[in-house]
Order: structure tokens, then C-alpha cells, then sequence
């Protein structure tokens, strides 16, 4: 157990990094760029590493006898964290629209709202820094902990099902 629990700890450190190099290619506000967004594959390192990270929790989860009702107030708990932060995500994004559309028109005079519109969408590299920031990596860490949760809650009622059919 001790191994999975150091695991753990190293896979978050890597996730953490990760998710500050994103937020560091961030350019400033109203600088444009020819080169995509080199953070997009920050992302197809995430997607392995939230299986793996899932995984470990769910192991750990599996050694501690935990309740039923424990987990289901778990899972309550990080859904309201999870929809807190991402309102919290989406009131820092329109902020940060804001700093990029005085930004623009400081440099050009006017500001196209559909252009600010597409460059502060999806996965551009003008908001890097609200994709990846210590925000997004706690909801990608509570995330990874309710897949966990769900998939022991799984377990239990997988056993508990076969114990009745026999």
C-alpha cells in the first residue's frame, strides 16, 4: 500500500507540473501568434495520467474499510466542489475577456466581439491560463477521486449482488 500511496503523491506532482507549464504558455494579453497552442498536448498527456491516477485512488479506496454512506457524501461533496470551480473558471474567464478586450483595443483602437470571442473559446492559447491553473488541477484531482468513488461504489453493489444470487 505504501507503494500506490507514494505513487500517488508523484503522479500529482506530475499533474501539478503539467498544469503549470500550461499555465505558463499563456501570452499576454492582445499578443497573437502563428503557432497553435503548444499546450494542447499537455492534454494527451492528462488523459492517461487521469486513468492511472483514477486507478491508484481506487486501489487505496479498496485497502480502507470505508461506508457506503461515507462514499455517497463524498460524492455529493465533490460534485458541489466541481461546480463550484468551474463557476469560479467561467467568472475568472469573463475577467480575464475583459483584460484581453482593453488590452486590443489599447493596441488597435476597436474591438471585434467576435474575434474575442473566438480567441478566449475551446482550447486557445489566450487562455491557457484559465485552462491550466491551480483551479482546473484541484478539479482534475477531485475528478479522478469521484471516478475512484464511483468505481468502488461499483464493486460494492457488484458484490453485494452476486452474494445474494448464491
Amino acid at each position: 500500500m505504501k507503494a500506490v500511496k507514494i505513487t500517488l503523491f508523484v503522479m500529482t506532482l506530475i499533474v501539478f507540473g503539467l498544469f503549470m507549464i500550461g499555465f505558463s504558455m499563456t501570452p499576454a494579453p492582445g499578443a497573437s501568434s502563428g503557432n497553435g497552442n503548444p499546450a494542447f498536448f499537455i492534454l494527451f498527456a492528462l488523459v492517461p495520467l487521469f486513468v492511472v491516477m483514477s486507478v491508484l485512488w481506487w486501489t487505496l479506496l479498496r485497502f480502507y474499510t470505508i461506508r457506503t454512506s461515507a462514499y455517497v457524501i463524498g460524492t455529493g461533496a465533490i460534485l458541489i466542489h466541481l461546480a463550484a470551480a468551474f463557476l469560479y473558471r467561467q467568472h475568472t474567464l469573463n475577467a480575464y475577456r475583459d483584460v484581453i478586450r482593453q488590452a486590443l483595443a489599447d493596441r488597435g483602437g476597436t474591438v471585434d466581439g467576435n474575434y474575442l470571442q473566438s480567441i478566449t473559446t475551446g482550447l486557445s492559447f489566450h487562455i491557457n491560463n484559465q485552462n491550466f491553473n491551480v483551479n482546473t488541477f484541484l478539479m482534475f484531482l477531485t475528478a479522478s477521486i469521484l471516478a475512484a468513488i464511483i468505481f468502488r461504489l461499483s464493486d460494492q453493489w457488484d458484490g453485494r449482488s452476486k452474494r445474494r444470487a448464491e
